[in-house]
């Protein structure tokens, strides 16, 4: 193979492309090369979609690999320097060892009861037609705010979940834009991402520090933090950290697993001989009863629906990594200050490796998978993965079938939904649904 060497794309070339496809435009991306050139006006980016560069960046050198810095730039706003936001691997290590324990699945098993809790809320209250995706933020903002923060007032978790989905939008937007403006600068979407912001905080703050003056345990993930004693060789994490930390974890954990859910719900309404073989997996295992965690290594077939839901429809659908030194993998030479957006999308539908790739087929992850271990990365990979995969499968796992259990689905929509780009892969109609009761 001969070695090649990442290149400049013609400039904004690709930006008006991206706007008119969204999703599409990073499957079409992936399918011209392992990695390509693109431009967004001033943004200049390498799209990685195999799978060998992006365990190097992931996992081999993942630490000359911090988070694309020009973005955290632009993010970042007031307030201390946080893992989710850090380009220095030591400060990141150091604070995901002491915030790792609590997110654990022995850790976590204690909050099922919570998530079915809301999940039979949330299927009891869905009307006759629903816009699901909105639903779905509901209900896991319920989830996530309780098992966290112990918060569950419905107007002070709205505030929250309008506060953090209008951040995501703002987010997402000046990660894409051909020039992307600071945070700092007083534009009427950094004024609008200030206020919000600050009311988020401000929220949290009280809740972090009364928690610890009054000494009274909730029996939430705040709790488990705060037990820990969050610190090590002379660094601590201390209430303003542990308010950034999990309100990181609130941003990114809230709209991936109602996206992922919303899709695979719509994804069994279309395929109704997989809807049948999950509903009688569910008969035979929870019947009537409510779902537990012993219950979950029991259900395969709902386990394989949601892995492939998350192939089709990542939430997180790409990544942004900066190359601190120049490196040659596969015969492609990443010079030093190379932006890299690792295409999950893209490795995810790669015919190379999936066989009819954009066919729901959950039962391509049943038996051995010969599979490239990073073709397949909805919560990442390496030292970095996802702090909340444990959290959000079982979410997932838990939730499907109390929905199903009481509610069967039909899609309502005049045509397909389409994925969008946005902080997650979202969608372009809301996802209209009929719903019955069973």
């Amino acid at each position: 193979m001969t070695r090649s060497r990442i290149e400049s794309a013609p400039f904004l070339g690709e930006y008006m492309q991206f706007r008119r496809s969204g999703i599409d435009f990073w499957t079409d991306v992936g399918s011209r090369g392992s990695v390509v050139p693109v431009r967004f006006g001033a943004q200049e980016f390498s799209v990685v979609t195999d799978p060998v560069i992006a365990e190097h960046i992931l996992l081999s050198e993942v630490k000359s690999y911090p988070r694309d810095r020009r973005l955290m730039r632009l993010n970042r706003g007031p307030g201390p320097e946080l893992m989710f936001n850090t380009d220095n691997w030591d400060e990141w290590k150091w604070r995901r060892r002491l915030l790792t324990p609590a997110f654990r699945r022995q850790s976590i098993a204690g909050f099922a009861e919570t998530m079915v809790d809301h999940a039979i809320r949330a299927a009891g209250e869905l009307p006759g037609s629903v816009v699901l995706q909105e639903a779905m933020r509901t209900m896991t903002m319920r989830m996530i705010l309780q098992t966290m923060f112990s918060v569950t007032a419905d107007d002070e978790v709205e505030s929250l979940k309008e506060s953090f989905e209008k951040s995501s939008d703002v987010v997402a937007g000046r990660a894409s834009a051909p020039v992307p403006v600071p945070y700092w600068v007083p534009t009427r979407a950094n004024a609008e991402l200030h206020k919000l912001t600050k009311y988020r905080w401000r929220v949290l703050s009280e809740i972090v520090e009364g928690r610890i003056a009054s000494n009274e345990p909730a029996g939430d993930l705040l709790d488990m933090l705060i037990a820990e004693h969050l610190e090590e060789d002379g660094r601590s994490l201390g209430p303003m950290d542990l308010v950034g930390e999990m309100s990181g974890i609130v941003f990114a954990g809230h709209e991936t697993t109602a996206e992922t859910q919303t899709w695979l719900l719509y994804l069994l309404s279309r395929h109704p001989e997989i809807e049948d073989r999950v509903r009688a997996e569910i008969e035979s295992v929870v019947g009537d009863r409510r779902i537990t965690v012993d219950d979950l290594d029991r259900m395969p077939i709902t386990h394989n629906v949601i892995l492939e839901t998350m192939r089709l429809y990542p939430a997180v659908y790409l990544t942004i990594r900066e190359s601190d030194e120049t490196f040659t993998v596969n015969d492609v030479e990443i010079p030093a200050g190379t932006r890299l957006v690792i295409n999950i999308r893209g490795l995810h539908v790669d015919p190379r490796a999936w066989v009819d790739p954009m066919h729901f087929d959950p039962d391509r992850f049943t038996g051995s998978d010969h599979r490239h271990r990073f073709q397949y990365i909805p919560f990442l990979d390496g030292p970095k993965k996802c702090l909340g995969d444990h959290f959000a499968m079982m979410e997932m796992r838990l939730t499907i079938p109390t929905l199903l259990q009481r509610l069967r689905f039909d899609y309502a929509g005049e045509r397909p939904p389409r994925p969008t780009s946005g902080f997650t892969m979202s969608i372009d109609n809301g996802m209209p649904m009929r719903v019955q009761r069973v």
